[in-house]
């Protein structure tokens, strides 16, 4: 098999792309949910979330449209210029990847500043990670956009540096959101409010160690690449990784939905100073 065969290059994009459209499908129905569950959050939140889907949105379109035009529109075509160019959907979509990584870590950030007590350096660290990383992904964008070839997107190596940093700031976000809402600061705060901080807390955890998980694993292909032939593999976690954040940041905000339905029961949610202000 050709080093630069149309499977080669594209089979781990194909497989990305259909797991991201399933989380796509995830990620559409979540939006949904929240715009019927929180209508009375505030514009500037729901104009952030609105801002954050499109652009999962247009990286979704992006996706599909790399496929369509590599694998159907290309067929017929002789030209192996066809499948092996960068086509603007491609860099359009790795864009908004790295646009919908930041922006939802810019999210977290926010958060761990309440959760925190506004706590300067640990907000600063957070913030300082997310940036690089979205610069490293910039350089990336800016490399495919003067090279015109997909190869560089896929194999240079600022595209691990940007996961391995992304994946760096999504520990410390992890570890802020433990650190601060683990029991023993707690207090004496009643048992069903310590019950809810600990839901919040697991969610928190779980769906930045999930993000966190496939940052890493793009980091991971890329030091296991095997030459011309493995340096596409990145290709596959790299479609995943905007959509697992999409969806971590909406299941956070829906999340808040079994918090309503507890303080409608009358459970007293009042002694817990920084979690009702997550909205």
């Amino acid at each position: 098999m050709a080093p630069y065969s149309t499977q080669v290059m594209w089979g781990p994009g194909l497989i990305g792309c259909i797991i991201a459209t399933m989380l796509y499908g995830i990620s559409f129905g979540q939006y949904m949910f929240y715009l019927r569950s929180f209508p009375q959050d505030s514009k500037t939140l729901k104009l952030f979330v609105m801002t954050v889907f499109l652009f999962d949105t247009i990286h979704q379109c992006a996706l599909i449209g790399i496929f369509w035009s590599t694998l159907i529109s290309c067929r017929r075509s002789t030209s192996l210029e066809c499948t092996t160019e960068l086509s603007w959907q491609l860099l359009l979509g790795v864009f908004m990847g790295y646009s919908i990584i930041f922006f939802v870590q810019c999210f977290y950030a926010y958060r761990v500043w309440i959760i925190t007590g506004n706590n300067y350096w640990i907000t600063g660290i957070i913030c300082a990670l997310t940036t690089a990383s979205f610069v490293c992904g910039m350089i990336v964008c800016c490399l495919g956009l003067y090279t015109r070839s997909p190869e560089v997107i896929f194999s240079t190596k600022w595209s691990p540096i940007s996961s391995f940093v992304s994946a760096l700031c999504d520990s410390v976000i992890t570890g802020s959101v433990w650190l601060f809402m683990r029991p023993a600061r707690r207090g004496n705060v009643r048992r069903k409010s310590r019950d809810y901080i600990s839901d919040m807390m697991w969610i928190f955890i779980n769906m930045g160690l999930f993000s966190c998980i496939l940052a890493i694993s793009v980091t991971v292909v890329y030091m296991f690449q095997d030459g011309l032939i493995g340096q596409f593999y990145t290709a596959a976690p790299g479609a995943v990784i905007g959509k697992s954040y999409m969806n971590s940041m909406m299941t956070v905000l829906n999340a808040r939905k079994s918090i309503r339905e507890r303080e409608r029961l009358g459970y007293n949610l009042t002694e817990l100073p920084t979690i009702p202000t997550i909205r």
